[in-house]
């Protein structure tokens, strides 16, 4: 059970349920018309925004680094639908077009991309949990801590035992 203490913010601080339908219509930009609906139209338009010699120099870091085509074409298109440029299923429609292009940017850089998200190969353990909290969000690893070092049942509990077996949850 995930002690409340840890949780940030009000829970109850959120939208009631169909409280979207009572909001001012056209308020999002996702709620507008898109501004493209045709792919074709909607690749050329964003492989024109990727011509800039510095976001080429940037997306050839990032995929030189490890981020695979598949992340960095989402984010493209996430981006291009919450604009309102295009909609879901043309955004869905032009990855595979785009993922190409991104490749042959990473091609003409030299660089042999990823191009897809692998799953891990083994389910990621307690440990891995902590390393990855330490790393992303420091705050949070810290109350976690705080709250392992003062609790009495982890201390009583073996050390090679999950979070979900202290908790009496098999």
């Amino acid at each position: 059970m995930i002690d409340p203490s840890l949780m940030r913010g009000d829970p109850f601080d959120a939208p009631i349920p169909g409280q979207s339908l009572t909001d001012t219509p056209n308020k999002w930009q996702w709620e507008k018309p898109p501004i493209v609906t045709d792919p074709k139209e909607a690749y050329e338009g964003l492989v024109e925004s990727l011509e800039s010699p510095l976001l080429q120099e940037s997306l050839g870091k990032l995929m030189y680094v490890g981020v695979t085509i598949e992340t960095l074409v989402s984010g493209l298109v996430m981006k291009g639908f919450s604009e309102g440029a295009f909609s879901p299923d043309v955004a869905e429609l032009i990855k595979p077009a785009l993922s190409f292009h991104l490749l042959k940017i990473a091609n003409d850089a030299g660089i042999t991309p990823k191009v897809v998200n692998e799953l891990p190969a083994e389910p990621i353990n307690d440990s891995m949990t902590l390393q990855l909290l330490q790393k992303m969000k420091p705050e949070e690893y810290q109350k976690v801590m705080d709250k392992v070092t003062n609790d009495k049942n982890f201390k009583e509990a073996s050390s090679d035992q999950g979070f979900m077996q202290m908790e009496g949850v098999e």
